[in-house]
């Protein structure tokens, strides 16, 4: 399996933000990047459907999980951004 090219990755995303918009998709731009990455890397191997929807499965864990640490991260700064003006306030 070779990685894309950035260039590969633009254009994925070029041909699929039509889609994304015309269907109303929810998709945040993080999304669509690993849904081109996961078409390009798969499409030309010779990996059989099973393992590339198991490799697919565990890459949407590995997003998933990035997403809720920094989901996590932010909800963490706000509440002590929040203690810190009732420090002040209080």
């Amino acid at each position: 399996m070779s990685e894309p090219t950035r260039q590969e990755m633009f254009r994925a995303i070029a041909a699929l933000e039509p889609f994304v918009r015309r269907w109303n998709l929810p998709l945040n731009p993080e999304d669509m990047d690993e849904i081109a990455y996961a078409l390009l890397r798969h499409a030309h191997t010779d990996e059989d459907v099973h393992t590339i929807q198991a490799l697919v499965e565990q890459q949407i864990n590995e997003h998933e999980a990035k997403a809720q640490q920094l989901r996590d991260a932010m909800h963490a700064y706000v509440e002590r951004q929040r203690g810190r003006e009732n420090d002040h306030n209080g």
